[in-house]
């Protein structure tokens, strides 16, 4: 694996080339996660594809910034990356987060995505007609982020809670965590990585976005992902239905049983969904 530190307008950005053969495919993960979600994922890839992923700015080894969290800041930096190593037409991989950053992307530079692969996210609005939440975004905002967040004692103290509350703690999550690096505090302590009052800007962000505008200046086949256990699968179902007709060629699976992450618990189905849509 080549690691790369591309700097994106005075921000680094993490990206990780995990082989180089056959068509790029970029994977983007989830809010509060980091390139190694996709651990148990991408071994099964390599072998046919040039293998990309990256850390979202405020995750993983990443730069953290205190602002600069608009989608389109988040697009720029996946552009940035893409330019640096070289690589102009690429799949797209998209985990929730992911999913609304690689859709964006591939709206504003439609000619440069190959196909949309996007799982529990870019799958209905938040807000308005058919949205996810009826609350206001400060409301919903206040309920998601104004919890203090969690110290510990150490890493080792932090990787103990998340054996514990992670659920069901499996090889797929205990691979996300064999080399977790936590935020380190002045008293001694340990947070994780990503910081709540960034994860707040870019949920502020998208809290208005009209999703389905997007999908008017998407040109690439696109796999719809949503996960039957999650919750809101007739919302998600019925804005999949809104835009599908906007597209060349699009497709929707359902992996029975699935949740919000799927590549923890459903990597064998997930593998065999991407492969076979690409």
């Amino acid at each position: 694996m080549k690691e790369y530190m591309v700097n994106a307008k005075g921000v680094k950005i993490k990206a990780y080339e995990y082989s180089q053969n056959g068509e790029p495919i970029l994977f983007l993960h989830y809010m509060g996660g980091s390139a190694a979600i996709w651990r148990s994922i991408i071994p099964k890839l390599t072998e046919e594809y040039r293998v990309i992923a990256i850390d979202i700015r405020g995750h993983g080894d990443s730069d953290h910034p205190q602002k600069g969290y608009q989608l389109e800041t988040l697009v720029e930096d996946v552009r940035e990356v893409l330019d640096v190593l070289g690589i102009y037409k690429t799949h797209i991989v998209g985990s929730s987060l992911g999913c609304y950053v690689g859709t964006m992307f591939a709206s504003m530079y439609a000619d440069r995505v190959i196909s949309l692969v996007n799982s529990e996210g870019a799958l209905v609005n938040h807000s308005g007609p058919g949205g996810l939440h009826t609350e206001s975004k400060e409301e919903y905002l206040n309920k998601c982020f104004s919890n203090p967040e969690q110290e510990f004692d150490s890493r080792e103290a932090l990787i103990q809670y998340m054996k514990k509350n992670w659920v069901p703690w499996n090889k797929e999550r205990a691979l996300v965590m064999e080399d977790y690096k936590p935020r380190k505090l002045q008293n001694g302590k340990v947070m994780f990585v990503s910081k709540r009052e960034n994860m707040r800007q870019i949920a502020e962000d998208l809290y208005d976005r009209r999703i389905e505008e997007w999908y008017d200046h998407v040109q690439c086949r696109v796999l719809f992902l949503p996960a039957e256990k999650e919750g809101d699968l007739n919302k998600k179902l019925a804005f999949i239905k809104s835009v599908e007709y906007k597209l060349s060629e699009s497709k929707t699976v359902i992996i029975p049983e699935s949740s919000h992450a799927m590549m923890f618990d459903h990597a064998g189905e997930l593998v065999r969904e991407i492969k076979g849509f690409l």
